[in-house]
């Protein structure tokens, strides 16, 4: 029986509207509650679990820099564009310099993005599978890592404007377009991974133009003009991608971040091959009605921002902030995603999936009980066998490619002389062109953390596409949901970036008053519990350095950095030298240096300051992973 992927009569946005009884009203409310209560929940049992110790400090470092009246790019180098740490500072101002303040924000935010995520769900799913896809989008999200990083607020804002756009789609009205766009000029002052989001609501803006173009009753024509205007953006949007990845990149690379991108613009480009009947002046109205507002609206936060910087003189400084800076980043900072292997478990959960939707009667049954037990078993085992956990947790970080190659095979497959087409398939290529472009954010450095920053949007689209079947396998569908749930909460949250050796990662309270007893791994509590107030103690409150990569002891030993420096590995060599050596050459300037002995990328500055502090500070010690040097 052929499989029905395009117009399933399950599409609640072509089924009859009927007003809800006050019961059912009462009842999807209440299961909403439920949902909301226990990601509330969830997530503040993990609040002030885990850490990496150089991100809590560059967040810290740089509110406490702002509060002192200091500009981020100006007067010391924010990895950022600046936004958060003028929040952060607002935060400290009115609560106190503490750490957990920073993640009861985040906490905060958390609760307004969780709605959004269901009303997302909602759109294409009833109350009961939207609240399933709501439970697996939290559990791959904040609990993870709840570090107030910019990542987390660039995702809420992304869902937030994804929800404007999928609102926009129902009732097309121009202020659901200024909100989208407004909210992604927000995300670009926390961090300019916001372009991704940007990029993608233009490519959905493609799409549904598309659409539109077929809905006029006029004969058929070809719009010479407007293709020739889509072949040069998309050979540009392609062209960046590779250029993107280019550099010292492998198959894995442009696997995970090249071809998804290529893929949306192929199918896209293969819809032009159907004679629009529309004008190229009518078409470039059309898209331009969409995407001039929503860009006009994202780009009034970031002219204001630019704006106050030009009034402090500090233009040229976020420039190069903004522009220069990050791609010292991408050359310092580099892991690849999954290697090509690791695509199979995706793989084969969406092709069992599909041969279940299929089956009928006893065989659906015995294979739908025989994968649920299959998945009970990995799931048991993943807290024990390395093998187990490798092939459950591929079949997340792996997927995209896997989807994005479902959906642009659904969207390609649709009738291409069809009016505007379902409000369905418009939220399947929002979600399809969200996901390719948020995805990003995992490069250069991909990790279990960096999928969570986008896995919600991921979520969406595998579970938009499965409400297309006709006949649902209900009982795979909901061991998938209790499996990626489970999953996340007794693995991916126990086990530190996923990786069983990792089980120790927030076993101790930092006693420091401005850790805010946040737990973190048993060694670095020791560590630092010793080490600050040795610090504090021979600093006798002047500046002191530490390098490389520890701005943390800055901040929670509440001592003055006397650099501009937060990451020493994005600091090129020789300005690095001049730098420290400027601070060390001042008697009297500073007492203690700190060193980090084992730091993850800055191998060259660590031996630059094994040379240069020795002869200026005669005393050290060491405490943990870090040496102190020290005179007088």
């Amino acid at each position: 029986m052929p499989l029905n992927l395009t117009y399933p009569p399950r599409d609640i946005s072509q089924r009859p509207t009927f007003p809800e009884s006050a019961f059912t009203t009462r009842r999807s409310v209440l299961l909403f509650l439920v949902v909301w209560l226990l990601s509330a929940g969830y997530l503040g049992t993990c609040l002030n679990k885990g850490w990496v110790a150089h991100d809590e400090g560059t967040l810290a470092q740089s509110a406490e820099r702002v509060l002192h009246g200091e500009m981020p790019h100006r007067d010391f180098d924010d990895p950022y564009t600046g936004g958060l740490a003028y929040i952060d500072a607002a935060i400290f101002k009115l609560f106190g310099i503490n750490l957990l303040w920073l993640r009861l924000f985040l906490f905060a935010c958390f609760l307004a993005w969780v709605p959004a995520v269901y009303a997302l769900a909602s759109e294409f799913l009833t109350p009961w599978p939207a609240a399933g896809v709501t439970l697996v989008a939290v559990a791959w999200s904040v609990p993870n890592y709840p570090a107030a990083m910019p990542s987390w607020f660039n995702l809420f804002l992304a869902t937030f404007g994804t929800l404007a756009l999928a609102k926009y789609i129902r009732k097309p009205s121009t202020h659901w377009l200024l909100l989208a766009g407004l909210l992604g000029g927000c995300s670009f002052l926390i961090k300019s991974v916001a372009l991704y989001y940007i990029a993608g609501a233009l490519l959905f803006f493609t799409y549904r133009e598309q659409l539109l173009s077929r809905n006029q009753v006029a004969p058929r024509r070809r719009t010479l003009g407007y293709l020739a205007f889509l072949v040069m953006c998309f050979s540009i949007f392609v062209f960046a991608l590779f250029r993107l990845v280019s550099a010292n990149s492998g198959t894995a690379e442009y696997l995970h971040f090249v071809f998804p991108g290529v893929a949306v613009t192929l199918m896209l480009a293969s819809r032009e091959w159907t004679l629009p009947a529309a004008t190229d002046l009518s078409r470039f109205a059309a898209l331009f009605k969409m995407a001039v507002p929503f860009l006009l609206a994202a780009a009034f936060p970031v002219g204001l921002f630019c704006i106050f910087y030009w009034h402090r003189d500090a233009s040229a400084a976020l420039m190069n902030g903004l522009f220069i800076g990050p791609f010292r980043r991408v050359l310092a900072a580099r892991r690849s995603p999954a290697a090509l292997v690791y695509e199979y478990p995706p793989l084969v959960t969406a092709l069992f999936i599909l041969e279940v939707a299929k089956l009928r009667g006893q065989p659906r049954r015995f294979l739908s009980i025989f994968l649920t037990v299959f998945a009970a078993l990995v799931l048991v085992f993943s807290r024990r066998i390395d093998l187990a956990l490798t092939v459950a947790l591929a079949s997340a970080l792996a997927v995209v490619p896997v989807l994005v190659v479902a959906a642009a095979a659904v969207l390609i497959a649709l009738p291409r002389d069809s009016a505007s087409g379902p409000e369905s398939d418009q939220h399947l290529a929002l979600f399809l062109t969200m996901t390719v472009l948020l995805s990003l954010v995992q490069f250069p450095y991909s990790d279990v953390t960096y999928f969570c920053y986008f896995a919600a949007l991921a979520v969406l689209l595998a579970s938009c596409l499965i409400s297309r079947f006709a006949r649902p396998p209900r009982t795979i569908l909901i061991a998938a949901v209790a499996f990626y749930v489970l999953y996340a909460a007794t693995v991916t949250n126990v086990h530190f970036m996923g990786k069983l050796t990792d089980s120790d990662y927030a076993s101790t309270p930092i006693m420091l008053p401005r850790a805010g007893g946040i737990r973190v791994p048993k060694n670095d509590a020791a560590e630092y519990a010793e080490l600050i107030p040795f610090v504090k103690g021979h600093a006798r409150d002047k500046p002191i350095l530490a390098g490389p990569d520890c701005p943390e002891v800055y901040f929670l030993s509440g001592l003055k950095n006397p650099t501009p420096v937060l990451f020493d590995s994005l600091e090129q060599p020789q300005e690095y030298e001049r730098r420290i050596r400027a601070v060390i050459d001042r008697d009297d300037f500073i007492n203690v240096a700190v060193v980090d002995e084992s730091p993850n990328f800055s191998v060259e500055q660590v031996k630059l300051l094994r040379e240069l502090l020795p002869p200026k500070f005669p005393n050290s010690r060491s405490i943990g992973w870090f040496i102190v040097y020290w005179r007088h």
